[in-house]
């Protein structure tokens, strides 16, 4: 399901490319995440999530966790800068909060582990 969802996070910044405003700080930092080959790379790695899920390759399993909490985390603190700096406060859109509930997911999959 993370899988599907990082595919989703990509194809929409593919669609929708260059979203974020350009304050200051964010035209030096974070402000190239949205671009097509960043969302292409996100592409890339929830292909190869699903992969791993369908055919159940465990060695992958961890690394897949890791790398997909990283990313959603980096989209969740790009979203979190922007609003901080557009609007004032971290609490001006749900969507970087949505991420970062994307992320605490993956995290506590991760650690819960599988059930087989």
């Amino acid at each position: 399901m993370s899988g599907l969802e990082t595919i989703m996070l990509g194809a929409y910044f593919v669609a929708n490319s260059f979203r974020f405003e350009r304050p200051d700080f964010f035209n030096t930092v974070a402000s190239h995440i949205d671009d097509p080959p960043f969302a292409t790379i996100a592409i890339i790695l929830g292909t190869i999530t699903v992969i791993v899920a369908i055919y159940n390759i465990r060695p992958l399993v961890s690394w897949c966790y890791i790398t997909l909490t990283f990313l959603w985390v980096v989209y969740a603190l790009a979203f979190l800068i922007q609003n901080i700096e557009l609007w004032g406060h971290p609490f001006a859109r749900l969507d970087c909060w949505l991420m970062f509930a994307v992320a605490g997911r993956l995290i506590f999959d991760a650690w819960a582990g599988d059930t087989e």
